[in-house]
């Protein structure tokens, strides 16, 4: 399938560009749900780059659900694109990934809203009650790192949800997405005594347990995230 490439602008990371370059496609209707995409060396020879930024961006669409990689036949366009995969902003943070220092900070301060927004609106907590004890059954130190982050994670979506804010959801989920494959090379059986704690911090926040204007909270839940960027 032939698209049109374009020139890479140097100032982003290549693996970036290529992400974009794949978006303005799909916007323009050059690419559309269903469509083939050129192999790996193709896509090399056409954009000029080597092979590391096109695996990147690969794995960058693939986990977004923009493309799906069928064994012997090929990569194609999703033909479950929806409005969530073509959102201007989360492409915006998809193609800022490479700074996974800055993401995890601005994960930080995320988290931050959703426990305010959450203790503020007086929201029920639950499906995250029930994720959490659900969690402390679950997570054991046989499982793989890739488990243990899935089970990590349903307690971040559970938190999400319960905002009932389609923004707010929609962003955390890829953030989250984003940075999996960090929390998948830190996640050891030795962190799930850490992880259930920051769980259980967060709990006691929005049980109303510990002072949420108290500044020592933003501060833990900082360290909380710290492990990822050590």
């Amino acid at each position: 399938m032939a698209f049109s490439v374009g020139k890479i602008n140097q100032g982003r990371t290549i693996s970036s560009e290529i992400v974009k370059i794949i978006k303005d496609n799909l916007i323009n209707g050059t690419l559309k749900p269903g469509d083939k995409l050129p192999t790996e060396k193709e896509l090399m020879e056409q954009l000029g780059v080597s092979r590391t930024p096109v695996r990147e961006a690969i794995k960058i669409l693939e986990a977004i659900g923009v493309i799906q990689i069928k064994r012997g036949e090929g990569m194609f366009i999703t033909n479950n694109l929806s409005h969530f995969t073509l959102n201007p902003l989360i492409f915006s943070l998809i193609m800022h990934s490479n700074n996974m220092e800055k993401l995890i900070e601005f994960r930080q301060h995320f988290e931050v809203l959703l426990m305010n927004l959450i203790i503020t609106e007086k929201k029920s907590i639950d499906e995250i009650e029930e994720v959490y004890l659900s969690q402390l059954e679950r997570m054991h130190p046989d499982l793989s790192p890739e488990e243990l982050v899935d089970i990590d994670l349903e307690f971040h979506h559970a938190v999400l949800e319960t905002t009932k804010n389609p923004f707010i959801i929609e962003i955390g989920k890829t953030i989250y997405e984003i940075i999996k494959p960090n929390m998948i090379h830190f996640k050891h059986a030795r962190n799930i005594e850490r992880t259930l704690k920051t769980h259980q911090f967060y709990l006691e926040l929005l049980r109303g347990s510990i002072d949420f204007n108290s500044s020592v909270v933003v501060q833990q839940m900082i360290k909380n995230n710290e492990e990822m960027i050590e």
